[in-house]
């Protein structure tokens, strides 16, 4: 665990995580109504049994809030976290921005369906543009339309040190166009829970009263936490530089085997497996005077011609050192600090029956899990999606 920013004292907030709660326990136990000048941010879990009853009870708490939902990690009580800020410390801000959506695969697509499409689709498709973009900027340049930046008008002249992020699966847009806009600002959040079963909506993003089903929902925060990151994860290689990739295609690296599958399969066997199978995840570490900066999963890899895919939106780039790396077991659940926020994301499962009960307890600090990836910056803003990572913002 490393921690990635220096504290700034002077933001007012209080946080809390309850298990088990019931609405008369949280209408009993939330501190006194703060002022009407206070915002505040709260979590649900998907798996809580008074859903309908909790809600209204968090959203008459501030008159100014934003809210989602988390799922429960397996073997624990479902909880509900909030926190309380003073308004002049953040300014709420939403953007419908989201990414691509996933790929419909085997569908036909109908040529009507396909009539409005997006600018950075287009790229590439006119003739000879894609020679010469491949000429003039290399396959970074062909990426360059997907990862196109739209700033965000709510938070033109706001100043912030901090980004408290809810979003829903696909906020490569709305990380970017924090990164742009704010390059040395520290961004902290979680990918919420789908809610198809819970609201009959993809997402289900909250701010007062007001649903969306895409898009983020934010908080920026004028004063700076002290932030820190826990991958979970452990080296399997020791580090090496890229040396040929196209897009999120490792082709080669530097040494004396430069087929990065196959350096990955020597690493598995020398664990003990067999090679790279849906069992078990591996992931590819990029590093930064030997510090883990990002960890992206692996998807695939081609042993004879050498080539792995990785889960990222970005392209790789020839001279960056990385490293593969695995998940050791599975990692401690965290639980809530004082004056902390925590998110963590979870292995994805099915089972959603695996929810323990007890009496109704609270406990200080915020504390939010994820299946779908927790957001940090490193400096530049990511997604984790390893089972076991933790994020972590103290003020």
């Amino acid at each position: 665990m490393s921690t990635l920013k220096a504290a700034h004292r002077g933001l007012r907030t209080r946080a809390q995580t309850f298990f088990s709660p019931t609405p008369e326990y949280v209408r009993s136990r939330l501190r006194s109504p703060p002022s009407s000048e206070s915002t505040s941010v709260f979590l649900l879990s998907t798996s809580l049994q008074e859903l309908p009853e909790l809600l209204p009870i968090l959203q008459q708490h501030t008159p100014n809030n934003i809210g989602s939902f988390s799922v429960t990690a397996p073997g624990t009580e479902a909880t509900l976290s909030v926190a309380t800020f003073s308004k002049d410390d953040v300014h709420i801000f939403r953007s419908k921005s989201s990414g691509r959506p996933p790929a419909e695969v085997g569908r036909f697509q109908r040529p009507e369906t396909q009539r409005i499409q997006r600018e950075e689709d287009m790229k590439g498709t006119g003739q000879g543009e894609a020679e010469a973009t491949l000429a003039g900027e290399g396959w970074a340049g062909m990426w360059k339309g997907e990862l196109s930046v739209e700033r965000i008008p709510e938070l033109e002249g706001v100043d912030a040190q901090h980004f408290l992020l809810l979003t829903d699966g696909r906020p490569g847009p709305v990380l970017r166009a924090l990164d742009e806009m704010y390059p040395s600002a520290s961004k902290l959040g979680i990918l919420t829970a789908a809610t198809p079963f819970v609201t009959n909506r993809p997402y289900t993003l909250l701010h007062n009263g007001s649903i969306y089903s895409s898009g983020t929902l934010g908080l920026a925060v004028r004063h700076r936490p002290s932030t820190t990151l826990d991958f979970g994860l452990l080296p399997m290689t020791e580090p090496v530089k890229i040396s040929g990739a196209q897009g999120n295609m490792l082709l080669s690296i530097e040494g004396s085997n430069t087929n990065p599958t196959q350096m990955l399969i020597g690493a598995i066997q020398r664990r003990g497996g067999t090679g790279i199978t849906k069992e078990e995840d591996f992931y590819l570490g990029m590093l930064n005077e030997g510090d883990t900066r990002r960890v992206v999963k692996i998807l695939s890899g081609d042993p004879s011609r050498g080539a792995l895919s990785v889960d990222m939106e970005d392209p790789l780039l020839v001279g960056q050192t990385i490293q593969f790396l695995h998940r050791h077991g599975q990692s401690p659940i965290p639980q809530p600090a004082p004056n902390t926020f925590t998110f963590s994301s979870l292995l994805r499962s099915d089972d959603t029956g695996n929810v323990k009960s007890g009496s109704p307890r609270v406990v200080d600090g915020f504390m939010g899990f994820s299946e779908e990836g927790i957001i940090y910056s490193n400096p530049m803003s990511s997604i984790c999606t390893a089972p076991g990572a933790v994020i972590s913002a103290t003020w």
